[in-house]
């Protein structure tokens, strides 16, 4: 109710002007106190890293408040040539992919640094990451800004010549699962039909895009997909368990005290994402992969923030993809982070960090290639 409330005006205007004007002296007061290290959050993280954590989850308290979606890139703009609208080919989607209600629709994609030609001579050559990035599902990013940061991380360690941001549909009470799985697909459809060789396609998502990473691999591995498998995926910080009560589970775990997230946000995502009513038993592991490990032919590179709250589900998941017999899989565990270091590095200063991690992922492909 508060939620619907604070989501219209002019009630939304005075939650934002009222609620900015509490943040500036909370964050001064928090700048000052980090100076020390006693005081930060973890005497270990930077001045920088600290007070980057607390604005973070400031942005996401207000975002959450008044339930503001950033609305997609659909038009070239200032990107031009780089940017695509993806129309989803017809005959692409079956099983679990198939929804009475939610049905595929035109996605926008970001190229960074250039736009791969269709049939080009020089396709032997290129490295492709499809980037999806994270937000509970229900936060968008500036395709340009996040996109350019990763793709920059991806060109640097990964080696990666070319990197495609995809703006997902965001859940909404119309878009909920399977929405942004269709839009991952008709993504990495699109790539494939540009003729760039399955081998060199790498899939990279953080947090709630980590876990479309892993229900599309999951997809590409039933009988009804119609498409070859990447080269290797990367998921990053993945949300591997989801339940209405996901926001009340973070709060209540240890690391939440010093992570970046904030439980009233996944409740609003995993309860929008959520298809209503109960779920099958068919539909649950493309939502919540814990606790569902799979044979998968995909090579996955699974990293995670020791400090982080979801450490140790992402730990968990990763010890029972392992498990499984054939599976390829590496884990990497950056001591001392925070959630989702690829998307926010460059706001928390912890680029280093997340190259050492980049660099592992590249070891771990290059090395089972």
């Amino acid at each position: 109710m508060a939620s619907r409330l604070l989501s219209s005006q002019p009630f939304k205007g005075i939650y934002i002007l009222l609620f900015s004007l509490s943040s500036i002296p909370y964050l001064a007061f928090l700048s000052l106190c980090y100076a020390f290290k006693r005081f930060r959050p973890l005497p270990e993280w930077s001045h920088k890293a600290s007070l980057g954590v607390a604005m973070f989850r400031v942005y996401l308290r207000i975002v959450t408040a008044i339930r503001y979606q950033r609305a997609p890139q659909l038009t070239p703009g200032k990107a031009k040539e780089r940017f695509a609208l993806i129309e989803p080919p017809v005959d692409l989607f079956s099983g679990i992919l198939t929804s009475p209600t939610v049905k595929p629709a035109p996605v926008g994609v970001l190229w960074h640094p250039i736009r791969v030609q269709p049939d080009a001579t020089d396709l032997e050559g290129k490295k492709v990451v499809l980037v999806l990035a994270g937000g509970a599902f229900v936060l968008g990013w500036d395709p340009e800004e996040a996109g350019r940061h990763i793709a920059d991380m991806m060109s640097r360690h990964f080696k990666a010549t070319n990197t495609l941001y995809v703006q997902y549909r965001l859940a909404t009470p119309e878009n909920r699962f399977p929405a942004a799985l269709q839009d991952t697909l008709t993504a990495y459809s699109y790539v494939l039909g540009l003729g760039v060789a399955p081998k060199d396609v790498f899939l990279s998502g953080d947090s709630s895009g980590g876990n479309l990473v892993i229900a599309l691999l999951r997809y590409l591995e039933t009988p009804q997909a119609k498409l070859p498998r990447p080269g290797g995926a990367m998921v990053w910080s993945p949300w591997v368990k989801i339940t209405s009560d996901a926001g009340r589970e973070y709060d209540h775990s240890e690391g939440s005290r010093v992570d970046l997230l904030f439980g009233p946000l996944l409740d609003w995502g995993a309860n929008v994402y959520k298809p209503q009513g109960h779920l099958s038993h068919e539909v649950e592991p493309f939502i919540s992969p814990l606790n569902h490990p799979f044979r998968i032919r995909t090579p996955l590179f699974i990293q995670s923030g020791a400090s982080e709250a979801l450490y140790p589900l992402i730990r968990d998941f990763a010890e029972e993809m392992s498990a499984v017999e054939g599976n390829k899989v590496r884990f990497h565990e950056s001591e001392l982070m925070p959630h989702d270091i690829l998307l926010c590095h460059s706001v928390l200063g912890l680029k280093a960090q997340v190259g050492v991690a980049v660099d592992e992922a590249h070891e771990f492909f290059e090395h089972i290639s």
